[in-house]
This record gives C-alpha cells, sequence and structure tokens, in this order.
C-alpha cells in the first residue's frame, strides 16, 4: 500500500473515533440534566412533606372530683326533665282517651262488675222453672209428675193456681199412655203440661217416660173447645226450653179424645218395636205459623241411624202434607210472613241459612265454617265463637259485640229485640260470667258469678229480666237479674 493511502485510512478511523466519542459525551449530557430535574423534584415533594403541618396529640387532662359532679348535676336534671315531659303528655294522653271512652261507651280495658250488683233473687228451688207459650208464667214438674205453675212479679216467680187438669190417654205403638196434664188459661191462651214415668201398674211395655204439653191450635187450624196436644218420649227433654216433639194432635178438653194432627201413614217401627221417632217431629216455632203451613222434620226416606239422622222437612197446609227440602242441617225451621219459612243447610264448605218459598230455596246468608262447631245456634241467631259477631238466621244482619271475651254455653235474646244475653267461662273454667249487650246503644256489661256451675235455662221472664238456674248438690238455684242497668 502507499504511504499516502495508509495516512488517509489512519485520518478517517481517527475522525471516525472522535465522531463517535464526541456523540457519546453528547449523549450523557443530555441524559444527566433529566436525571438532576427529577431528583430536583423527588426533593421538592419530600421538602413539602416534612413541611406538611402535623396534628399534635393532645394530651388528656384528667377531670378534678368537682367538674366530675357537675357533670352528674347536669345529666341528672336533663334525665328528670325528659320524665317529667313525658308523664306530662301521658297524663294528656290518656285523659283524652278516657273522655272519648266515655262519651262513646267504648271502654278499652275490659271492665267487671260482680253479678250481685244486678240480681233481683236468688232462692233455691226442687226442680228449675221451665217457660210456657204465655209470657210470665213458667212451670216445674218433677219425679212425682206434679206440676206447678208460677207467675212472674217483676224480681222472682211466685207460685199461682192452675186452671184445671185433664186425664188423657196418649195413643201411641198401640199402647195407650196415661197422662194427667195440668193447665192454666191467660185471656185466650192455654197452656199445659203432664208427665209419665213407668210404674207398677201401668199398663206400657215400651215406653218408661213421657212429657206432654197441650197449647192452642195453630192459626188456621182452630177448634172450639179443642187445643194442640204434643208429645216426647226423650227424657233429656224434661227440663228443656225448646224441645222438639215427636207426637202432634188435636185434643178434645171436655172429653179427653184425640186425633192425629200430623199423620202417621206407612210409619215403620224401630228395633226396640216402637213406631219410628223421627216420622214427624216438630217445634214450638213451627206450630206458632202464622200463615197455616206448619214445617216439621221427617227421616221416613231414609234408614233409622242414631248415629247419623237424616231429616227432611215436610209442610202441612191444611190436610195436605208435602216434601219440601231434603237433608237438612238442623231440627230448626222458622215461618216467615210469606208463607214460606228458613232453614239451615250444610255445603261443602260449611253451611247456608236459607229461605224455602213456593218450592224454590234462596240462600239468605252463606257461613264457611263447621255448623255447630265454630257457630252455635240460639233461636235466630248463630254465633260465631272465633270473632263473637252475632248472625241473624232470617236476614243480613250481623252485629259484632264489643269486650267478647268468653266461651258461652247459653245465649238468649230479649222479646223485643233490645238485649242479648250470654252466659259462659273466660279465661278458666272456674271465671263464670253473664255477659249483657245493649243492642240500640252499643254499650255492654260483664257480670262474674262466684257459683262456678254451669248456668242453664237462660230465658226472659220480661224484656228486661233474665231467669237461670245453677244445679249442684243441694238441688237447683234460680236467679233473677236485671238487664236493664246497661244502658
Amino acid at each position: 500500500m502507499r504511504k499516502e493511502e495508509i495516512e488517509n485510512t489512519v485520518f478517517e478511523n481517527a475522525a471516525a473515533d472522535e465522531a463517535a466519542e464526541s456523540a457519546e459525551k453528547k449523549s450523557k449530557k443530555e441524559k444527566k440534566p433529566k436525571k438532576e430535574k427529577e431528583k430536583k423534584e423527588k426533593l421538592k415533594k419530600e421538602k413539602v412533606k416534612k413541611e406538611k403541618p402535623v396534628k399534635e396529640k393532645k394530651e388528656k387532662v384528667p377531670k378534678t372530683e368537682e367538674q366530675k359532679a357537675e357533670i352528674k348535676r347536669t345529666v341528672k336534671a336533663f334525665l328528670l326533665a325528659a320524665v317529667a315531659v313525658a308523664a306530662v303528655i301521658y297524663v294528656v294522653v290518656f285523659y283524652n282517651k278516657t273522655v272519648k271512652a266515655r262519651e262513646s261507651g267504648v271502654q278499652k280495658k275490659e271492665e267487671t262488675v260482680e253479678l250481685s250488683d244486678i240480681t233481683l233473687s236468688s232462692k233455691s228451688v226442687i226442680t228449675p222453672y221451665v217457660t210456657t207459650d204465655i209470657q210470665g208464667i213458667a212451670y216445674t214438674v218433677n219425679t212425682a209428675k206434679e206440676v206447678k205453675f208460677f207467675e212472674f212479679n217483676g224480681t222472682e216467680y211466685v207460685e199461682t193456681p192452675e186452671s184445671g187438669s185433664i186425664n188423657v190417654k196418649v195413643p201411641l205403638s198401640s199402647q195407650h199412655i196415661p197422662v194427667d196434664i195440668h193447665f192454666i188459661r191467660r185471656d185466650a191462651s192455654v197452656t199445659g203440661f203432664g208427665l209419665f214415668t213407668a210404674s207398677q201398674g201401668d199398663d206400657v211395655y215400651i215406653y218408661d217416660f213421657m212429657l206432654c204439653k197441650i197449647t192452642n191450635l195453630p192459626k188456621g187450624y182452630e177448634k172450639e173447645g179443642k187445643c194442640l196436644l204434643l208429645a216426647t218420649t226423650k227424657v233429656t227433654a224434661a227440663y228443656a226450653l225448646n224441645p222438639v216433639w215427636e207426637e202432634a194432635y188435636v185434643l178434645d178438653l171436655s172429653s179427653g179424645d184425640t186425633t192425629r194432627f200430623l199423620s202417621e201413614g206407612n210409619r215403620m217401627l224401630d228395633k226396640n218395636g216402637a213406631v219410628r221417632s223421627d216420622f214427624c217431629l216438630v217445634t214450638d216455632s213451627a206450630v206458632g205459623s202464622e200463615t197455616g203451613k206448619i214445617p216439621f222434620f221427617s227421616g221416613r226416606a231414609y234408614e233409622v241411624s242414631e248415629e247419623n239422622m237424616k231429616l227432611d222437612i215436610y209442610v202441612k197446609s191444611g190436610s195436605s202434607e208435602t216434601s219440601a227440602v231434603k237433608d237438612v242441617a238442623d231440627v230448626y225451621a222458622k215461618p216467615t210472613s210469606d208463607g214460606g219459612f228458613i232453614y239451615i243447610r250444610k255445603t261443602e264448605g260449611g253451611f247456608n241459612t236459607e229461605h224455602f218459598l213456593n218450592g224454590k230455596s234462596t240462600v239468605v246468608q252463606e257461613f264457611f265454617s263447621n255448623y255447630g262447631e265454630q257457630y252455635v245456634r240460639s233461636g235466630d241467631w248463630l254465633l260465631s265463637k272465633e270473632d263473637g259477631r252475632l248472625y241473624s238466621t232470617y236476614d243480613t244482619t250481623v252485629l259484632d259485640l264489643p269486650n267478647f271475651k268468653m266461651n258461652p254455653n247459653e245465649i238468649a235474646v230479649s222479646p223485643d229485640g233490645r238485649y242479648i244475653v250470654m252466659a259462659g267461662t273466660g279465661a278458666n273454667v272456674l271465671d263464670y260470667r253473664i255477659y249483657i249487650y245493649n243492642i240500640e246503644s252499643g254499650k255492654c256489661g260483664v257480670f262474674t258469678d262466684p257459683d262456678y256451675s254451669v248456668h242453664s235455662n237462660l230465658f226472659f221472664p220480661s224484656a228486661q229480666t233474665v231467669c237461670f238456674f245453677t244445679q249442684d248438690a243441694n238441688g237447683f238455684n234460680e236467679k233473677v237479674i236485671d238487664i236493664s242497668k246497661v244502658v
């Protein structure tokens, strides 16, 4: 190689090395300011952070005993003031509620009064009083077949003389059952009772008991010198206020002769050889019909069954007797002024009260609970034992009984429809009470009775008095109470 070429190559390499070195120095100079900038910013942040004020924890200074006592006095005064304000508010609210309760007659809290406060009379009797068809007249009958009548004088029953008696041979199951019937008259009304019990010498082999009653013949069937004779062979009817009568006859009061009032054609015998007792059942309410159409009950279409006795309703109109309603729920038929009657029918989900007229039935009210369990009937009223509501059987009337907290076993409604009275127990079986509700005013009264025995035969001697009896080892005790105080 020539010397000149070698020198050029050396100079070119040196220039290249110098250029590379210069580029590297430049790069370092550019990086250095960037790093220094980042370092300065970091130092600046740390300086700001250090200079940020820090809250100093205050040192807790213990309170002196005097300061503590002052705090306690302040808190106590505040609490006393709060209690005083609350007391004033309570008094005002209580006063307003009391005034409103007095003005409206509604009592929020149950209040009871001793029954003695409204008791007019109380006395022991050999047999209990039983009502008759004449208002204010009751009777008693004992196992010696003695019948006595009593008249109400406003506070108690006093014995009153009978009008007469008659011996009747009641024809039944090819036998003639002897009964001495004692009766009493008031104006155009007559009522009487007699009892047969088996005794030595009686020529009666099938029956050992029969209770008989005489009363006026129903409207449209009246005959001079004659009355209606009703009879039952059920011992349980002895002291019942509303018995179901098995037999009905027309009785001649002068001769004692009888003819059938309800026919017994094709009447079958039961297992004891007696005619079926469910062939023509009738109630006092039914024979009181004002239209001449008398509903009665019969199981003639069914097999004899004491466990599940089925009954249909028939209607007597003049000399004819026709089938009206099949398989009813109760021996209850209330005649209506249009010639029909109200009855009770069981349904798949409960039962209905229904009105039968001219061959057709219409629903009065529907109930969706079991009849005889959740709902119990007394006369023409149905009581819901769950909520204390009282339902009329013949229309849509519903009464909400206030302060109703009891399990009633007796219910009665006054003749004028103003009062409802119940007898039963409260929270326990020893908490016996009488509940009185004034329908017109909406007020009620609860009266406790220290006599814990069952109260039976609740009835009205007058529109403002109630009579009932209790029974113990010594006999019967009759009480008369004044319900007019619940106004």
